[in-house]
């Protein structure tokens, strides 16, 4: 008691000169060193962390130094404490010794696909796709050679399953000849492969990011090669036919299906997907939407991986695999755009001001790839110069491009400045661009920049707004989630079939669009509210999901929202795609568990084990729990530095099995899920469950803060500290001061980087 008493005294006084670096240098410089770096032979750890001074007194008081734990203790301890954390310990001091400062870094291999897709797509013009969800079918009589002799019907398909036996719907249709073809844009979710089957014993042609037809300037066609292609049925036997392609996430693109059937005793069509880590199923109607988009230029060169060493990809890493890539991705664009050279620079063959109108469709993909007018000396270097040495203008166009998109100037985003080398409205455009969607400005943002509108912190609000409803700046949030969560590295979700029958691959992609579905009714409702992640007791299920997870079946194969009969769901911290992810094969994994929630969500500073102990099911005795085993295994001192803090997190879930189905025994034992927790503050609260957990999420200053540290991250990939000590603490007040608004601190965080 006299210690606490004596503690909350000093807390209040001011700091006392130089003595407690005078006890550190007699009891602790010996084994943790002048700055705190650790010594050889002695104590080899840095000494940093997030404790606060009170929190570091007591553990000095307690623990400190080893061999002669009264040797700093009360007022001793409490001015160690204070001396070492504004030294080198808190993250403060280690950003005065070793200030961070904002990296020159280039676009990431997705960046870098996005912009250039964008570019290109900037001369198309953007679809408004609209909010209608599925594909136009248009349902024809065929008569001898003409498909469409005879319109029966128009109307909006879900998905493509057509089969003239079932109820198709369509009046007066003649079940041995007809004509079908649907219209529409797909927007995937994520960046992949993606790979598509037509199944059918007729005629199919399938176009996907071109449409069948597309008419040049001038009014030339010209007919596109189908992405799948099976117009010649084989004696009406049924067969599958597939193709793959690499997409974008957010960016939609065309789909056009052309069906027939002649004089054929069988007739039908069933179109499915799989999207990355997905299996095969109808295309979910949810991406599908009646509008065409025009075709994208998306580029499948593949790139190095980013460095991601500070915990979030950027690009800071120069090599030689990353050069080549670079010129790769050049020359496999320079190829995509000239093949629809005369739509996008309007001009054709017999156009007699064709070479004008390359070279002016060069100057406009430059200064877009730039973000910026060029100046005259990038006007010859990258246009004039190159039409200028070269008769003929189709050879000069691509290598005008090749050299524009293997420029500094479009591969360094943060080099667009003005001609005196300061940010200007350019920079602000190229800025906000770069944060919500990976990629160039659009066109309302270079009129406002070229209008010099965005000095202005109401237009730059109002940009926002409009950028945020973006279905690239949905699929970059999106993305974010699996980083934060370490879901993007979970590749084997499967568990032992003999413990947890049915639960197969399609099973974990259902989880997958379950928690994309969760996520999604969180941040873009009218509350975007960061508390819900943690409080929603609800999930979305299928009839597969909610039968495995006994959940009331859906009266529709759609996915909906819906209560657990264990009643006891706390938003991420018990999703079956969480919970399933840090599983091991055949029995949950309280550790693993522990480690990211507690690190990624809570905001706990876990330092690396000294030993890493590999956990073997067979070290045990069979009888013997889950918790029972990890409590063996991290018993000692030194394990328990941390493991006081990851157990209970792990332990509190241990009612949620490996696939994430709730259970009340293992091993016919009681479950036991309550646990003695050490905040930061180093006080002790129990956690009896989720939702214990939940309110630590909600609650919490540090979860606020890891929250926001990886979301900053993942937005600007810039590192926090870089704009100032108090930059977490100024968004964390603002996301407290908007109700934990999340689409707004995205916002927020895009406006208050801005280079000034």
């Amino acid at each position: 008691m006299r210690f606490w008493l004596l503690l909350g005294f000093l807390s209040t006084l001011p700091a006392f000169g130089d003595r407690g670096e005078q006890i550190y240098t007699k009891h602790c410089l010996s084994c943790h060193g002048d700055r705190g770096q650790g010594v050889a032979n002695e104590y080899d750890e840095s000494l940093i962390g997030t404790k606060s001074i009170p929190s570091l007194a007591k553990y000095i008081h307690r623990t400190m130094p080893e061999e002669d734990e009264d040797a700093v203790i009360d007022q001793d301890a409490y001015l160690v404490a204070q001396y070492i954390h504004g030294a080198f310990y808190s993250p403060e001091a280690q950003a005065k010794i070793k200030p961070v400062r904002k990296d020159l870094l280039r676009r990431t291999q997705y960046q870098h696909r996005r912009a250039i897709t964008d570019i290109v797509q900037s001369f198309r013009g953007r679809p408004q796709l609209g909010t209608q969800n599925g594909l136009r079918g248009h349902y024809y009589h065929k008569e001898k050679m003409d498909d469409r002799k005879k319109e029966l019907a128009k109307r909006i398909d879900p998905n493509i399953n057509f089969n003239i036996e079932s109820d198709h719907g369509i009046k007066d249709i003649d079940p041995k000849a007809h004509a079908i073809f649907w219209t529409g844009s797909l927007v995937p979710k994520e960046s992949g492969i993606y790979s598509f089957r037509a199944t059918t014993p007729n005629g199919v042609r399938v176009f996907i990011n071109e449409m069948e037809r597309e008419k040049f300037y001038g009014g030339e066609t010209h007919r596109k090669t189908a992405f799948i292609d099976a117009w010649v049925s084989s004696g009406n036997q049924m067969r599958s036919v597939e193709a793959s392609i690499f997409l974008l996430g957010g960016h939609p693109i065309p789909i056009y299906i052309d069906f027939v059937s002649y004089k054929e005793k069988k007739s039908s069509l069933q179109i499915e997907w799989k999207p990355p880590h997905g299996k095969w199923e109808p295309i979910p109607t949810r991406v599908l939407f009646t509008e065409s988009a025009p075709t994208a230029a998306i580029i499948s060169t593949s790139f190095p991986p980013d460095d991601a060493s500070l915990g979030y990809e950027r690009g800071s890493s120069i090599s030689k695999a990353w050069k080549e890539s670079v010129a790769k991705a050049s020359i496999e664009a320079a190829r995509q755009i000239y093949t629809d050279i005369n739509v996008l620079a309007k001009t054709n063959s017999k156009d007699k001001e064709r070479n004008k109108k390359l070279k002016s469709f060069c100057l406009k993909f430059a200064t877009r790839a730039f973000a910026r007018p060029l100046s005259p000396t990038q006007k010859n270097h990258y246009i004039e110069d190159i039409f200028d040495a070269d008769n003929d203008s189709e050879t000069a166009t691509r290598r005008s491009l090749m050299l524009i998109l293997t420029s500094p100037y479009f591969l360094y985003p943060s080099l667009n400045r003005g001609d005196d080398g300061k940010p200007d409205d350019y920079t602000v455009a190229a800025h906000l661009a770069l944060a919500l969607w990976d990629s160039v400005p659009d066109k309302e943002l270079w009129v406002a920049a070229n209008q010099k509108r965005l000095g202005k912190e109401t237009e730059i609000t109002n940009q926002l707004s409009r950028m945020m409803s973006d279905s690239r700046t949905k699929a970059k949030t999106r993305s974010f989630f699996y980083h934060w969560l370490n879901l993007s590295e979970k590749e084997d979700l499967g568990k032992d079939p003999k413990l947890f029958p049915n639960f197969d691959q399609r099973m974990i992609a259902d989880l997958r669009t379950s928690f994309d579905l969760f996520i999604e009714n969180v941040i873009w409702s009218p509350s975007s509210d960061y508390r819900k992640l943690f409080t929603e007791n609800k999930i979305y299920l299928n009839k597969r999901l909610a039968n495995f997870y006994s959940a009331p079946t859906p009266k529709e194969d759609s996915f909906k929202l819906l209560l657990t009969p264990d009643k006891k769901r706390a938003g991420l911290f018990t999703h079956p795609y969480v919970l399933t992810a840090f599983s091991y094969h055949k029995q949950t994994s309280p550790i693993h568990r522990g480690v990211y929630l507690s690190r990624n969500i809570l905001g706990r500073f876990l330092k690396p084990p000294p030993n890493a102990v590999e956990f073997k099911d067979t070290d045990f005795k069979p009888d013997l729990t889950m918790r029972e085993k990890v409590t063996h295994l991290t018993k000692d001192e030194n394990c328990m530095a941390c493991h006081s803090i990851i157990n209970p997190i792990g332990f509190s879930l241990e009612n949620y099995d490996a696939t994430g189905r709730f259970r009340t025994h293992e091993k016919n034992k009681p479950i036991d899920t309550v646990s003695d927790y050490p905040t930061p503050e180093d006080s002790i609260v129990k956690i009896t469950g989720p939702d214990d957990l939940a309110r630590l999420a909600v609650e919490s200053p540090e979860a606020h803060r890891a929250f926001l540290k990886h979301l900053f991250h993942h937005l600007i990939q810039q590192p926090i500290n870089a704009y100032g000590f108090e930059a977490i603490s100024s968004l964390r007040k603002t996301f407290v001061d908007n109700d934990f608004h999340v689409r707004k601190i995205i916002m927020t965080m895009a406006r208050e980087t801005i280079p000034r």
